[in-house]
């Protein structure tokens, strides 16, 4: 499967990669770059090319968005514990022309194992609520700037994070 990222910039993408590489030490978990996932893409080169020239032409980036909550939920070892971000008019147009289903937000902990990347069954609703209250305290920030689009490829598969890479900056 193959992705289109946007990635935090500059200072907040460090805070996030450092509460991430920490979430993930603490809890067993991997760790993976922040980002907000804005939509798959499937393996035709003409659809991937068409979304690269869509997001350098859109003039929409880099996009502002709110912070809405921090939230820890069972939902998918993918949405785990993450930031809930407004899904404002500006996200909303580049993300349907990208025809994106997933509610915005940004990761921060996935719930899978370290080592195996198998889920891990040990996180429930309520340790996962914990968590999100204490990623509340440490992110100060109440938006998120998003630009810096990359094309994100799962290599080995979707639960293979080691093997996700950036394959295309956008």
């Amino acid at each position: 499967m193959t992705s289109i990222w946007l990635r935090p910039e500059g200072r907040q993408e460090q805070q996030l990669q450092a509460l991430i590489d920490r979430l993930a030490e603490e809890h067993g978990t991997v760790a993976f770059a922040p980002h907000l996932t804005v939509c798959g893409v499937p393996g035709d080169l003409g659809v991937l090319d068409a979304a690269a020239a869509y997001v350098r032409e859109c003039g929409l980036l880099p996009i502002r968005v709110a912070k809405t909550a921090v939230t820890g939920a069972v939902i998918t070892p993918f949405r785990a514990v993450f930031i809930e971000v407004e899904n404002s008019a500006e996200l909303r147009e580049f993300r349907e022309r990208l025809r994106q289903l997933i509610p915005p937000h940004i990761s921060l902990l996935y719930t899978l194992d370290r080592d195996t990347q198998a889920p891990r069954p040990d996180f429930d609703a309520e340790r996962l609520q914990e968590i999100a209250a204490r990623c509340t305290d440490e992110i100060d920030d109440t938006h998120f700037t998003l630009g810096r689009p990359v094309v994100n490829n799962a290599g080995g598969g979707e639960s293979n994070v080691r093997g996700w890479r950036a394959i295309r900056e956008l």
